[in-house]
């Protein structure tokens, strides 16, 4: 005897399933077609000069990191192959790699003096690298590759690991005294963060007990860590002190999806990005509590990941993304919408 399928099942296979199946295969097939995302590395003098300092126009090369006296910027990325580190001479234009091709490196950060570079990699994992062509928009490492903290000298010598073992541990920044460095981990299974000596040999402690964070921050003073994470259905700039507890939202980020904070050398204020106008631009977040202030590059109708050195000097970077891509994206995105957990950055 044969069993006849339930129309209503019949009906919910057709309508929804078969399509999200077809949406989400789909995606893949347009991102096999090639590289989907690239992004370029800008920097905006204190004389109004904006200028391009990542190496080709053909590569992916975003997340940068200037100098404390703006001299130099640090960013990663790559045209092919794994993202490695690298630095530009904003006085001369020299570019160099900081890191070898043959493994990935990501999320480089310079010390509050500039002497060193703290930075995320997949060199101690044993695995294969990540390459640049499969790189999605947000920059996080794929599931299951091991990812440590390394430590080296501005000039890229003198590598020393800080981190151990099979996590994914990301965004490092130091403290004032560079004797900390702040990052995130999966350790506990939830993206959080978490403090580790940047000299001694000791296990990471986490800072974060409860909830999700991501891109921390040290303020000028060393007292507290700015970070972003979900409040209330939304992406909002919040602290915490180094000693870990309650976690404070800024309560004047007040709309749209703030990413990326950055304490400016002055101590008055955070850079954000944020949708907050519309598309994602960079901000002003007073630590005052009044409202933020839009500090957009002029010629840029987007711009991520600020950072800025005492004289002024301004890096951020600014992604193309093909046809291809926002085609593929809107669809992966309105399908996993409910289930999916990372945002691009």
């Amino acid at each position: 005897m044969a069993f006849k399928r339930a129309p209503w099942k019949s009906r919910w296979q057709i309508i929804v399933v078969r399509p999200l199946v077809s949406a989400v295969k789909g995606f893949g097939l347009l991102e096999s077609m090639g590289r989907t995302f690239f992004s370029d590395v800008y920097v905006w003098f204190p004389d109004g000069r904006i200028q391009r300092v990542s190496p080709t126009v053909n590569g992916t090369y975003y997340q940068p990191h200037i100098h404390p006296d703006g001299s130099h910027v640090v960013f990663y990325g790559n045209e092919k192959g794994p993202p490695r580190l690298w630095k530009t001479d904003l006085g001369s234009g020299d570019i160099v790699p900081l890191t070898p091709p043959d493994s990935g490196a990501r999320h480089p950060t310079f010390s509050w003096d500039g002497s060193e570079i703290a930075f995320a990699s997949d060199r101690a994992s044993g695995q294969e690298p990540e390459r640049i062509e499969r790189m999605r928009g947000h920059g996080v490492p794929p599931s299951g590759l091991a990812v440590n903290l390394f430590v080296m000298d501005a000039n890229g010598q003198n590598v020393r690991q800080v981190t151990f073992g099979a996590y994914q541990d990301q965004r490092p920044c130091f403290s004032p005294d560079g004797k900390t460095i702040v990052f995130v981990s999966n350790r506990g299974g939830e993206m959080r963060l978490w403090s580790v000596p940047v000299s001694e040999s000791a296990d990471p402690q986490p800072l974060q007990s409860h909830g999700w964070g991501y891109h921390p921050s040290f303020s000028t003073d060393g007292r507290w860590v700015f970070f972003f994470t979900y409040v209330n259905g939304r992406h909002q700039i919040c602290k915490i002190t180094t000693e870990g507890g309650k976690i404070s939202a800024l309560l004047n980020d007040d709309r749209g999806m703030s990413h990326g904070p950055f304490a400016d050398p002055n101590g008055e204020v955070l850079l954000m990005h944020s949708t907050r106008g519309g598309k994602y631009g960079i901000w002003e977040l007073p630590l005052d509590g009044s409202p933020p202030r839009s500090v957009q590059p002029p010629g840029f109708e987007e711009a991520l990941h600020p950072t800025r050195a005492k004289n002024g000097a301004l890096a951020f970077d600014v992604p193309r993304r093909k046809w291809v891509r926002r085609v593929a994206s809107s669809f992966k995105r309105g399908i996993l919408s409910i289930v999916s957990r990372v945002p691009d950055f």
